[in-house]
């Protein structure tokens, strides 16, 4: 009687045992599915959205999807079981699947969302009636503006007025003279002209001082309010020395903008940088590299008195850099940045025919975090970042 009962507790121990057995290896097949199936969807959205970023002039809604489908096919998901769509914001402005037709991706389309669906048996379930377990991922990647571009980079300290971006296209032609005109020269070689002594469209900027209302959080930057020819070199050669970060464009009649970077500079762009910009554009082609820089996008220049009102309190704080005060100079408000392939530098001459840099206009896009506050329109030639936000 005993040997009975102990023999019906042990087959009963059993079934827990294996029932808990069986749950454990439903939830991990549950989990391992769904991880392979989130990284394949973030991939086939960062992908997507990569495409947007660098080519939307060119691209179609049905190469966009024939990118996702490769990367859900690459990383084990089924294109087949997937769905996708292009978003402005959160809202979903068109489906694209295998079906879709060659038209453009929608002009505001800054969004794509990608979501898979695989069905897979289950063994715990099966005794509770359900056989099978569905199991969704999803993701969302942000297109846009880059806002913030790390130390050392490739950043010539030269800023561009928004205007002469907003009107450019990649592949047209970037002509920064020394003095304050810049060129911009379509393909079919039409110049457009910007700038005069009243209202120069360039700036040559001092990279070791930089103001920001975040500094608590993003360290001070405001160094070196005289730098000299060799730090501009260095810069020029290695790479910005401080991280620079992107605010919100602003355009007159509205109130400028405080957030990003407000960089110390004068007008124009100076003839004694132009030759070290030539050493280190040979260097990179020498490398077998395309000479791609930076260059910082401004919307608006401020004085010091209109610095004073902007930010009122800068000199009444105790700060790490000692006098708060600012320096009497011009400051460029940083709201983007373009990417150009220096051609040609040429350091002697004259101001209007003499020593310019010549570029041409690239387009490029990175991982990283996006500035919403930055569009305007017909910004495609700026550069992008893309980021997955779900």
């Amino acid at each position: 009687m005993k040997r009975g009962q102990v023999l019906v507790l042990v087959v009963l121990g059993l079934v827990v045992v294996l029932g808990f057995v069986g749950l454990a290896m439903d939830s991990s097949r549950i989990y391992q599915t769904r991880r392979l199936l989130q990284n394949a969807v973030d991939a086939a959205a960062l992908a997507a959205a990569l495409e947007l970023a660098t080519n939307r002039l060119n691209t179609t809604q049905a190469s966009l999807w024939d990118k996702i489908a490769q990367y859900l096919q690459a990383n084990g998901a089924n294109p087949a079981t997937s769905q996708a769509w292009l978003l402005q914001g959160d809202i979903r402005l068109v489906e694209i699947s295998q079906s879709t037709s060659p038209a453009p991706p929608p002009p505001n389309a800054n969004k794509v969302e990608v979501l898979t669906v695989r069905t897979i048996p289950v063994l715990f379930a099966g005794f509770l009636g359900q056989s099978q377990s569905t199991i969704r991922a999803r993701a969302c990647a942000l297109v846009g503006n880059l806002r913030a571009l790390g130390p050392r980079n490739n950043v010539v300290p030269v800023a561009v007025h928004y205007e002469v971006v907003r009107d450019a296209r990649i592949g047209d032609t970037l002509i920064l003279w020394d003095g304050y005109q810049v060129t911009v020269r379509t393909p079919n070689n039409v110049d457009r002209n910007y700038g005069d002594t009243g209202n120069p469209y360039s700036g040559w900027l001092n990279l070791a001082w930089i103001h920001n209302e975040d500094e608590d959080t993003i360290g001070n930057r405001e160094v070196d309010q005289s730098h000299s020819q060799a730090n501009v070199n260095d810069w020029i050669m290695n790479g910005n020395p401080f991280p620079i970060f992107a605010g919100t464009i602003s355009i007159p009649p509205d109130p400028p903008a405080t957030d990003g970077d407000f960089i110390m500079g004068d007008p124009g762009i100076r003839a004694s940088g132009l030759r070290t910009l030539e050493t280190k554009r040979q260097q990179l082609v020498a490398q077998g590299k395309r000479p791609i820089f930076y260059f910082i996008v401004f919307d608006r220049f401020f004085n010091r008195d209109g610095m004073r009102q902007l930010f009122p309190y800068h000199g009444d704080v105790p700060a790490s850099h000692g006098d708060c005060e600012f320096p009497n100079s011009l400051y460029f408000h940083a709201v983007g940045f373009v990417a150009i392939e220096v051609t040609e530098v040429n350091w002697q001459g004259s101001a209007m025919g003499g020593k310019y840099v010549k570029g041409t206009f690239v387009g490029f896009a990175q991982l990283g975090e996006v500035n919403e506050g930055s569009g305007f329109l017909g910004d495609d030639e700026m550069a992008k970042a893309v980021a997955l936000v779900e």
